[in-house]
């Protein structure tokens, strides 16, 4: 038998055909490789869809991601670290192929400053730090990254709701399918997260509902973010997603408290990434472990942490990528 690299080439080879798993398998590997069954690396999927199973998989925090980035502030300062809000780094300089400084603005008073170290972490996409880098970045490195396939964004829906738009029983997290011929994505698929009473996250009486679809953040980028085109885009993803929702959840004028929404300019705008990109860059084979982007760059005392890296996207994947990081640094140092 030939080698087995992808989760499609093993389904065929064990004449697994049965279209329904091949679509489960589509729609959760999609959430956690970026990509369907016919790309994802073997030894990925093996890994994800295990660790992603009861009691393990997926869980709320209580008090929602607030809880989460409110310990991580704690550590931060605790440890003696030091946290700006509403700054951007701007450049990252080298000299002699080694990382020296980053430049840094305030957002809200433009004041620009050099801020010298030993060593850089860079927590951003591999797109961002050769963007970071500029004339810096070596020329195969940068050559690497354009090449890359296209990275997906999402659209997001946050429904504030009054409790009974929930049904009986209802999980805190489902993911729907509207046509089997469709796209992973574009609402023709939603993952979505429900919060239950007492979990902080919404007001007793009331519930959040979030949904997300993968989409192709290029067709957001066609236009100023405020043009009638762009808000018309946006308008209609949030209607559709409403509709499609409602097939499950009790939606109705009086039910919804609260509607917002998330494109990949929203993403962009709030957290810099290139694109708004969600998730990282997909784990295919070219892509997957050794085979994709190190923790270490090529630029000496400049590390890269987060979805870019091994082992992908997710808390567990990005905090085990930063755990790696540590320990090199700590054993250099």
């Amino acid at each position: 038998m030939k080698a087995i690299w992808f989760v499609g080439q093993m389904l065929r080879a064990y004449g697994l055909t049965d279209r329904r798993l091949k679509t489960f398998l589509d729609l959760q590997l999609k959430l956690y490789s970026q990509v369907d069954a016919d790309e994802t690396a073997l030894l990925y999927a093996a890994t994800a869809l295990g660790v992603s199973q009861e009691p393990q998989g997926l869980y709320h925090l209580q008090g929602s991601m607030q809880a989460l980035s409110d310990c991580l502030v704690q550590a931060l300062e605790r440890d003696g670290g030091k946290l700006l809000m509403r700054h951007t780094v701007q450049r990252i300089l080298t000299e002699n192929n080694q990382a020296k400084a980053i430049e840094i603005r305030n957002q809200k008073t433009g004041e620009v400053w050099v801020e010298p170290a030993d060593y850089i972490i860079a927590n951003v996409t591999v797109q961002n730090l050769v963007q970071l880098l500029g004339d810096a970045a070596p020329s195969g490195y940068r050559r690497r990254v354009d090449k890359l396939p296209t990275a997906s964004g999402a659209f997001v829906i946050y429904l504030g709701v009054k409790q009974e738009a929930i049904p009986a029983n209802c999980p805190p997290h489902l993911q729907f399918l509207y046509d089997y011929d469709g796209p992973i994505g574009e609402n023709n698929s939603l993952f979505v997260s429900v919060s239950h009473p007492g979990d902080g996250r919404a007001p007793e009486g009331y519930a959040t509902v979030i949904a997300s679809s993968f989409t192709n953040p290029t067709i957001w980028w066609n236009g100023e973010a405020e043009s009638d085109s762009y808000q018309s885009l946006k308008q209609h993803y949030t209607d559709t997603a409403i509709q499609r929702l409602g097939q499950f959840f009790h939606l109705t004028p009086d039910t919804i408290v609260h509607v917002e929404a998330a494109t990949p300019r929203t993403f962009a705008h709030y957290t810099g990434r290139d694109q708004g990109i969600v998730g990282g860059i997909g784990q295919r084979i070219s892509t997957f472990g050794p085979f994709g982007f190190a923790n270490r760059t090529p630029i000496n005392h400049l590390w890269l942490v987060g979805d870019s890296t091994h082992p992908g996207e997710g808390t567990a994947g990005v905090s085990y990528s930063a755990l790696t990081v540590v320990r090199q640094v700590e054993a250099e140092s």
